[in-house]
């Protein structure tokens, strides 16, 4: 009969030594620097969640996560992605319309291109306000 020995061990085996896998050495550098880890895990990989700098976040996914406590949280945040994504719409349509106005000849053309930007840059004013 013979005898197999499982290793539980965080370190991996490598040749004739260990090493330690990426996500736990960012694990131990985010300790290191005074990174909180927190009791809450990703939604995503289950990995425990740290906090620096007032900020939640996974270190193996690196994105950022935000805690909901309840339905106002949730109302509040689906608001501000709402409008997140939408400065983002009118910024990129922005670059668009800027770059259709370098070479536009036709002044009708320009004209309906500078009051279309004219009615981006007032939304993102309220964007801005909003938020």
């Amino acid at each position: 009969m013979s005898l197999e020995i499982i290793c539980v061990s965080p370190l991996k085996r490598f040749g004739g030594g260990y090493y330690m896998s990426d996500e736990l050495k960012r694990i131990a550098d985010l300790l290191k620097s005074g990174a909180t880890m927190l009791s809450e895990t990703c939604p995503v990989c289950h990995t425990p969640l740290f906090m620096r700098d007032d900020k939640i976040f996974c270190p193996k996914c690196n994105k950022p996560v935000i805690i909901i406590s309840g339905p106002e949280d949730e109302r509040r945040l689906t608001a501000s992605m709402a409008l997140s994504n939408l400065e983002q719409t009118i910024l990129q349509r922005l670059g668009e319309a800027n770059a259709a106005l370098k070479v536009e000849k036709d002044l009708g053309e320009i004209l309906k291109v500078s009051s279309a930007i004219s009615l981006w840059l007032t939304i993102l004013e309220k964007i801005k306000r909003l938020k």
